[in-house]
């Protein structure tokens, strides 16, 4: 029942490398995860990149359970959520979602901060480098569409020309499917809905079954999840068609897009090139490769179509309160392994 502690250990089995700990989610840095996580080549996939500069070979998540855990005697073996990184699952109403982007938004909730490649103790300088003011927006939704961007900026690179809008999609389906975007929202409308900072509450399986179950007191907000996420990354005043104050908020993510494109750049690439990479891309360069607008355009269109179809959300009531159940079996939901294909 400690949320907020378990919030972290279970975001760590998918999420644990030096980054997260050191720019996204310091808040949590020190809370050890119970699971070694390690990037190694994958060579049943396609290299990505094999131009001048930035040859990468696909990386896999392999996750094994640390040694000395004393919980857990079976030092090195992978758990079976995550064998073949296994984090999509098919929820109750039908659709793909990754729940290992769900529990990395509750986390940077939870901890919210900005982020910067500065230290601590230079967090005063935080506006004369490339600044992202939420992690929230990093570790979901802005990243995914960051890592399309900078996917545009590689694969423009190694052909040497502008991309098409085919090619353009599959990296779309590729680095910010349907199943990621998903779990990019969900994480907003359950931390606004339920108390994921308590340190006595509910264990977060509880939290997961009431908002995705049919019959949860989260569903009224479920159902509502768009006008929620919307209302609370800044669009306001739906009126049916569009949001009164779309411009200024379209200003606004274009700079925290960019920043967080030069973040990108930099974490695919670090070597020096890499740095030039990125320090041109925090500079407006690469603007029409990166097609930040474009993309910002593409999700807040799609996001419209979804609150079009919503029933009215009216008020909402902040924070749920739920009799806290007895210990009880708990039945997972069913596991998806493929590729989500829904855009």
């Amino acid at each position: 029942h400690y949320t907020k502690l378990m919030i972290t250990r279970l975001r760590k089995i998918f999420y644990d490398a030096y980054g997260w700990n050191s720019q996204l989610i310091r808040g949590a840095a020190k809370t050890k995860g119970r699971y070694e996580v390690k990037l190694v080549p994958d060579h049943s996939k396609e290299q990505r990149r094999n131009h001048k500069g930035f040859e990468s070979e696909p990386m896999h998540r392999v996750t094994t359970v640390r040694k000395g855990d004393w919980m857990n005697p079976n030092a090195g073996s992978t758990p079976e959520i995550c064998k073949n990184d296994n984090k999509q699952l098919i929820l109750p109403s039908g659709l793909y979602c990754d729940m290992g982007h769900v529990i990395a938004g509750m986390d940077a909730f939870n901890y919210l901060a900005p982020v910067t490649p500065l230290p601590n103790s230079l967090m005063w300088l935080k506006h004369f480098f490339p600044l992202v003011s939420s992690n929230l927006d990093i570790t979901t939704w802005l990243g995914d569409i960051a890592s399309s961007a900078g996917e545009f900026l590689y694969k423009r690179l190694k052909e040497k020309r502008q991309l098409n809008d085919n090619e353009k999609q599959k990296i779309i389906n590729s680095y910010a499917p349907g199943a990621d975007m998903l779990g990019d929202i969900d994480p907003y409308v359950i931390c606004e809905v339920y108390n994921t900072k308590t340190d006595n509450g509910l264990r977060v399986t509880e939290i997961l079954r009431d908002y995705y179950s049919e019959n949860g007191k989260g569903t009224h907000y479920r159902k509502r999840r768009y006008q929620i996420f919307c209302s609370l990354i800044g669009l306001k005043n739906w009126n049916g068609t569009i949001f009164s104050n779309e411009k200024k908020w379209m200003h606004y993510y274009l700079k925290q897009l960019r920043n967080n494109d030069a973040f990108y750049v930099f974490s695919r690439s670090e070597n020096f090139t890499g740095v030039v990479l990125a320090l041109i891309t925090w500079m407006r360069g690469y603007k029409r490769t990166l097609d930040d607008e474009e993309l910002l355009e593409i999700l807040l269109v799609a996001l419209k179509e979804k609150i079009k179809k919503e029933p009215e959300l009216g008020s909402v009531s902040k924070i749920i309160t739920l009799q806290q159940p007895k210990c009880q079996s708990l039945k997972p939901i069913q596991a998806y392994g493929k590729q989500n294909q829904f855009t």
